[in-house]
């Protein structure tokens, strides 16, 4: 009769786990969060370079400096999100999981919706010159974006969010801190969550 139950409840554990992984994207990788972030300090010193080589830019000189700094922003993202999907590819294929199931396919969708918003607002802001409200909007937006999707992904990204969403609350009231505080949300934060993600979810299977 014991064992009759214990094999009960493993087969309900085994139903949970697949339910789980079903509705879940648990097999992000830790090296895609230090991808994305060691692109972002890269960017972060381009960023610093070039505002520093014309400390008093006015008129045309800003606009080509706000120009040259929203390319490098999304050339950050492409690559950022491009070594993302490797790494995690790469992790699935080792597991024989597939990258897009029900549960990615979702997260995507609700990733897109506010991070498309977020770059609307952004482009305003710079068609406005309100240059003082990009960077914090986009570690708001960002870190929101991360705690909407947190349901799809593993609980540990709502932290990561979290912490996005303080940084750039912080950041609407230094403007003198946005370079940094863009390279500590985009490039440190990403780093530390990409190595607790590691140790705690790929260590064992690298």
């Amino acid at each position: 009769m014991t064992h009759h139950k214990e094999e009960s409840l493993q087969v309900l554990q085994d139903i949970r786990s697949i339910m789980d992984r079903s509705s879940r994207v648990l097999s992000l990788s830790g090296w895609s969060g230090i991808w994305a972030g060691l692109v972002a300090l890269l960017a972060t010193g381009i960023a610093y370079q070039k505002t520093a080589a014309v400390p008093f830019a006015a008129g045309a000189a800003i606009s080509a400096l706000v120009d040259e700094l929203a390319l490098l922003a999304v050339l950050t993202l492409i690559v950022a999100v491009t070594g993302a999907f490797y790494f995690s590819y790469r992790k699935n294929k080792k597991q024989g999981q597939r990258t897009f199931n029900a549960a990615a396919r979702k997260m995507i969708i609700s990733m897109c919706i506010p991070m498309l918003a977020g770059g609307w607002m952004c482009g305003v802001f710079m068609m406005n010159a309100d240059f003082g409200y990009i960077v914090p909007t986009m570690l708001v937006v960002y870190g929101l974006t991360l705690i909407n999707s947190s349901k799809y992904s593993i609980s540990d990204i709502r932290w990561l969010g979290l912490f996005e969403v303080l940084l750039g609350c912080i950041a609407f009231l230094k403007p003198e801190w946005h370079l940094y505080a863009w390279g500590l949300g985009f490039g440190v934060l990403h780093i530390i969550y990409g190595f607790i993600m590691w140790y705690k979810y790929d260590r064992k299977g690298a």
